[in-house]
């Protein structure tokens, strides 16, 4: 078996580098060598001129005068010819060179544009199975963390009577003198009676989101609140919530419907619908802006 090669065992980069440096030498190089043929050929040009000019004249003044030392320089200059610059098939081999490699490199990277177009497909996918992880992770995460809040709550709850105890005995109506030393009932029913203030947060991953009945306008929907503090259906509530980079928004509405916890389906959040009942033209604009980004939530109405 033949050893590996030490072409691949260095770096890519520092390879192309340094051919890139030896070409640019190569490059410099051959421009200056251009220069030197062409001056080479043009002085070779005007030196056959010359030539050709003072054979003329020696002929005419062998001619005129009968000097018996011209013929001979004649005869030189007639024996007389430009040498030939021969780089015409070195040339052509060159530039055959780098056709050939010009062909190698540019189905090289047609092969580079294939492999790379198929890397960006997979850590594309990649990254589409990441970010639906982490959202599934996130929402169990945030079940689970409700699940303990609720079984919290259930245990800080008294316990049942056990079965056959007595009901206890009702109070027996205050005197006339106590009622009027007892203190004012706590205001629990007028506040249930009264407007509840709601904050959302909504956003492409949130669990509160607008919802939409069988008319599909949001308007004429409202807006799902995720939480496990729910009111009784038929509140009034004012609700303020934030979309996406702006500002917070207000509307008024009523708690139309509810959604309990569910153990057979903890990844779907408890919480309320609150059907919206005056919503000023700018929040139904930004409304619209964020649904085109995000489908909203079906309740039958």
């Amino acid at each position: 078996m033949r050893p590996p090669s030490n072409t691949f065992l260095r770096p890519i980069t520092t390879r192309e580098a340094e051919l890139t440096r030896a070409e640019a030498e190569l490059s410099a190089l051959e421009t200056r060598t251009a220069d030197q043929v062409a001056r080479a050929s043009t002085e070779a040009t005007t030196l056959a001129q010359r030539l050709n000019q003072i054979r003329t004249e020696l002929a005419q003044v062998q001619s005129d005068t009968g000097d018996v030392s011209l013929p001979e320089i004649g005869a030189r200059l007639q024996a007389a010819a430009i040498p030939e610059l021969a780089v015409e098939v070195a040339r052509d081999r060159a530039l055959n060179a780098r056709k050939e490699a010009l062909e190698v490199r540019t189905k090289a990277n047609e092969e580079v544009q294939i492999a790379l177009h198929a890397f960006i497909q997979q850590t594309q996918a990649l990254t589409r199975e990441l970010a639906e992880a982490e959202a599934r992770l996130k929402s169990a995460t945030e079940a689970a963390r409700l699940r303990r809040q609720q079984e919290a709550a259930r245990a800080r709850q008294p316990p049942p009577p056990p079965p056959g105890a007595r009901p206890p005995l009702p109070p027996r109506a205050p005197s006339s003198a106590s009622l009027s030393a007892m203190p004012p009932p706590p205001p629990v029913a007028k506040r249930a009676r009264g407007r509840v203030r709601l904050q959302a947060q909504i956003h492409l991953k949130s669990d509160s989101n607008f919802f939409t009945g069988f008319t599909s306008d949001v308007l004429a929907g409202g807006l799902f609140v995720a939480t496990v503090e729910t009111v009784p259906r038929g509140t009034p509530v004012d609700l303020d919530f934030t979309l996406p980079g702006g500002r917070p928004h207000k509307v008024s509405g009523v708690v139309r419907w509810l959604r309990e916890p569910n153990d057979h389906m903890p990844d779907l959040m408890p919480g309320m619908g609150v059907q919206f009942q005056d919503v000023p033209p700018e929040v139904a604009s930004a409304i619209s802006s964020f649904m085109a980004q995000r489908e909203p939530l079906f309740y039958p109405d």
